[in-house]
C-alpha cells in the first residue's frame, strides 16, 4: 500500500509582558497527527475467543487549526498561577471501531472484529487552570510545604457514520477524552527530606466506538492515590518508597445500555510498594 500527502503548516505565535511576573500568550497553528503504524498494518488477527482485529492502510492523518491563550502570573520564585483556554476543529480523527457482527476472513470465523476508521469533523474546546505554591514563608518547619494542582475541562464533539448508515452521521465526544481530568501534589521539601501525596482524577471517556450509541464502550471515572517518600542519607546516597494506587481504584468498562451500565470489563489491581536505594559516584 503507497500513500502519499503534502500539508501546509503554519504558526503563529504572541507574547506580551503587561507587568513584571505577568506574561500573556495567543497562539494559532495547525498541526498533523499520523496514524499508529499498527493501526495503518494491513494485517488481520483472530485470537483464539474468536475476535478479530483488522488494519487499515486507508487510514488519513488528521489535521486540526487551533487556537490557545494563556495568562500567567509568577508570584514567587516556585509559585505560579496560570489559565488558558484553547479552541480546535479537527478533521479526519481516528476512532476505534466494534462489529459486534460475525465474519470470515481467509476461511477463519470470527464471532466480532475491532478496526480504525476516519471520523467527520470534530470540534474542541476547553479551559486549563494551573497552581503552584512552595510556602517558604511560614516559620520553620513549615516552610518546606508545596502544593501543585492543575484542572482541565474539555469539550470535544465529533461526527462519525456508523457502519452502512452514510447518510445520517452521530455525534460522539472523541475517544480518551474527559471532560473533566484533575491532579493535586501535596508535598514536602527540606534537607534531606521529600514527601509526595498525588491525587488524579479523570472523568469517563469513549474508548472504542460501537456499532450504535448503546454499543459504545466507555471507561468509567478514575481516582487514584499515590505516596512517595525520598530520604537523603549522605551525599549521592537515598533511600526511597513508593505506595501506587493506595486507594485500589479500579478498571471499569461498560456499555451505556438502556440507562443502565452494562459492564464488560471491571478490573482491581490492589496496590503495589516498592522501596530501595539509589546511590550515585
Amino acid at each position: 500500500v503507497t500513500r502519499s500527502y503534502t500539508d501546509w503548516l503554519p504558526s503563529l505565535t504572541l507574547r506580551y509582558e503587561p507587568a513584571q511576573n505577568t506574561v500573556l500568550r495567543l497562539a494559532g497553528y495547525k498541526s498533523l497527527v499520523r496514524p499508529k503504524l499498527s493501526n495503518l498494518a494491513p494485517r488481520v488477527l483472530v485470537n483464539e475467543d474468536d475476535e478479530a482485529e483488522f488494519g487499515n492502510p486507508n487510514l488519513r492523518p488528521y489535521s486540526a487549526w487551533n487556537i490557545d491563550a494563556s495568562a500567567e502570573w509568577y508570584f514567587g520564585n516556585n509559585s505560579a498561577l496560570t489559565a488558558g483556554v484553547f479552541w480546535k476543529s479537527i478533521k479526519d480523527f481516528i476512532v476505534t471501531l466494534n462489529d459486534p457482527d460475525p465474519g470470515s476472513v481467509f476461511g477463519v470465523d470470527y464471532e466480532e472484529a475491532t478496526t480504525f476508521v476516519n471520523g467527520e469533523t470534530a470540534k474542541v474546546k476547553g479551559l486549563e487552570l494551573s497552581f503552584s505554591h512552595r510556602f517558604a514563608s511560614l516559620p520553620s518547619p513549615f516552610d518546606g510545604l508545596l502544593i501543585n494542582a492543575n484542572y482541565t475541562y474539555t469539550d470535544a464533539k465529533g461526527t462519525v457514520f456508523d457502519g452502512d448508515n452514510l447518510t445520517d452521521p452521530r455525534r460522539i465526544t472523541l475517544p480518551s477524552a474527559s471532560k473533566h481530568t484533575f491532579n493535586a501534589v501535596l508535598g514536602y521539601e527540606k534537607g534531606p527530606l521529600s514527601l509526595r501525596a498525588a491525587g488524579t482524577y479523570r472523568d469517563k471517556y469513549l474508548d472504542e466506538l460501537g456499532g450504535s450509541a448503546e454499543e459504545d464502550r466507555i471507561v468509567d471515572q478514575h481516582f487514584q492515590l499515590d505516596l512517595s517518600a525520598k530520604v537523603r542519607v549522605t551525599k549521592g546516597v537515598r533511600l526511597f518508597a513508593e505506595w501506587v494506587n493506595v486507594t485500589d481504584a479500579p478498571y471499569f468498562a461498560y456499555q451505556d445500555f438502556a440507562g443502565a451500565k452494562r459492564i464488560l470489563q471491571y478490573e482491581k489491581y490492589s496496590w503495589t510498594a516498592k522501596f530501595g536505594v539509589t546511590a550515585s559516584f
